[in-house]
């Protein structure tokens, strides 16, 4: 019993100068893809960990002040690439999306939750409070595009972190605590804050002992925390908490370290991108 199936899907991207992710980089632009990814549980079945961009975002973005979002950061987006519309192609209707974890949100991560009405809502108390019942300006500020949330989220919402957290295995280390979310050892939650209050990452065992860590926006390119090369300056006015956004970093950079086995995806890394151009799927 556990996570049977683990796919990637690209959900369309995002541009910008390289410098701003990745202080040794050049000022061209280079694409950030906004990556989604579904899991097969084989007794809770079907649960995506983000949703990417869909046309809600794309609407959301045409008047003002969401309007700046789409000005300071291009979006390259078709209806085609939305979530659900990728997992109608692969025979999956959004009625059998029982379950999403949104790692935080930010609009390139919330945009799809409308296409999926009947899914519980997994994260964490601590990310839904940074962003709960403020403007539309104030949200603009921290990446959040509101009119993409689901009127009736906080009904369809479980907070992982109301939960007792318990001790990670080794293998995960330096993280050492988080949220077991089923319960079975098979997905853990833990708190990558730094580009956003409360953000999570999962780490995922497959039945097939296969490792993921799915740490969503804690960095942008794996390179950053394989050289520990940080974010430009720049980054700063978009980070929430830059010490625990370093902190998290060099964790990343032990973890990979001390754990070669354990695939570590950010969510809009080239090399996460690479996986689904290669046609890779994690069974």
């Amino acid at each position: 019993m556990g996570i049977t199936r683990l796919k990637l899907y690209e959900c369309g991207y995002c541009t910008h100068p390289e410098r701003i992710a990745y202080a040794k980089g050049g000022w061209k632009q280079v694409k950030f893809p906004a990556i989604a990814a579904l899991l097969h549980h084989d007794k809770y079945g079907y649960i995506l960990f983000d949703t990417g961009y869909a046309r809600h975002f794309m609407e959301a973005t045409k008047g003002f002040p969401y309007s700046i979002y789409a000005k300071l950061t291009p979006v390259f987006f078709q209806e085609q690439q939305s979530i659900k519309n990728q997992l109608l192609q692969d025979g999956i209707s959004p009625d059998e999306i029982h379950y999403i974890i949104l790692s935080h949100f930010h609009g390139d991560h919330t945009a799809g939750l409308k296409d999926f009405p009947d899914a519980t809502i997994l994260t964490f108390q601590k990310a839904y409070a940074d962003i709960q019942g403020i403007s539309k300006f104030a949200a603009l500020r921290k990446g959040c595009l509101l009119d993409t949330l689901p009127s009736n989220i906080e009904d369809r919402m479980k907070l992982l972190d109301q939960q007792a957290s318990v001790e990670l295995p080794p293998q995960f280390s330096p993280f050492t605590a988080g949220y077991d979310v089923w319960g079975d050892g098979t997905v853990f939650a833990v708190d990558v804050t730094g580009h956003a209050i409360g953000q999570l990452g999962i780490f995922v065992t497959l039945t097939s002992g296969k490792q993921i860590f799915l740490c969503a926006d804690a960095v942008w390119l794996s390179k950053t925390y394989q050289n520990l090369i940080y974010p430009s300056a720049i980054a700063n006015i978009l980070t929430a908490d830059v010490v625990s956004y370093q902190k998290n970093i060099m964790k990343l950079h032990h973890l990979a370290k001390q754990n070669s086995e354990l695939e570590i995806l950010p969510t809009h890394c080239e090399y996460t991108w690479r996986q689904i151009q290669e046609g890779i799927v994690y069974e």
